[in-house]
């Protein structure tokens, strides 16, 4: 089984760098990077799309800016896209996440709201295991659920979550924190993860995907540019 794992497109991303004409450049790439995701997927015969977190930029976005990765996603309809929210783009009542269940998504695209297990496909053959924020800070961490989350006996099971697994430095708050042996204690084949803005490998089964486009301009080739295809055995 192939997947493709990415995260942080934060679409209608303001960099307050710039004037209006790149920034218009700059959105629109975060836009075009879906479809290369997309075709990513098709090349490598990718059965299904992860992407944890932070879909969006903030948690009202307009109403234009809320359809324009769906339209994307849409141009894929032999593809299956898994979204959850992340700290960016949290689940808060009537908020972006009802709005867009509302508008009606495409039968490709899967939102996971809660934390109850998804079978990835339709052969129940791996499961995804949510933990997407239902707040911008989370105290504890969010994929504690995970461990006892009920799959198929013989199911992969799959994380899919959003928050970060070390600290940022001294007096670092201790919200959406992640257990660093979060896959091992969950029994996951693999741990999606979402929030870091460069590839990050945590072990063998845990990674951080990185955010498509490139935003970290200062971090030495470390903010972004990647997707990652995950083969599980």
């Amino acid at each position: 089984m192939r997947l493709i794992h990415t995260s942080d497109w934060q679409i209608g991303k303001v960099f307050r760098f710039a004037d209006d004409d790149i920034l218009s450049v700059l959105q629109q790439e975060r836009l075009e990077a879906i479809g290369r995701i997309g075709r990513l997927a098709r090349s490598e015969g990718a059965d299904a799309i992860l992407v944890a977190g932070d879909v969006y930029d903030y948690a009202r976005p307009a109403e234009r800016t809320l359809r324009q990765p769906v339209e994307r996603m849409r141009q894929f309809p032999d593809l299956r896209w898994h979204l959850i929210p992340g700290n960016h783009d949290f689940h808060e009542p009537d908020g972006l996440w009802d709005r867009l269940l509302r508008m009606g998504l495409p039968d490709n695209i899967s939102v996971h709201l809660g934390h109850d297990p998804a079978p990835l496909d339709a052969a129940g053959t791996a499961w995804i295991i949510p933990a997407g924020l239902g707040h911008r800070h989370v105290i504890g961490d969010p994929t504690a659920r995970m461990d006892a989350a009920p799959t198929p006996e013989g199911a992969i099971r799959l994380g899919l979550a959003h928050g970060s697994v070390r600290d940022f430095g001294d007096g670092a708050p201790d919200h959406n924190r992640i257990a660093i042996d979060r896959a091992r204690q969950a029994g996951l084949t693999y741990l999606a993860l979402g929030d870091w803005h460069g590839a990050v490998r945590i072990d063998s089964r845990t990674w951080y995907s990185g955010t498509p486009e490139i935003d970290g301009f200062d971090l030495g080739g470390a903010g972004g540019g990647q997707a990652l295809l995950v083969t599980l055995d």
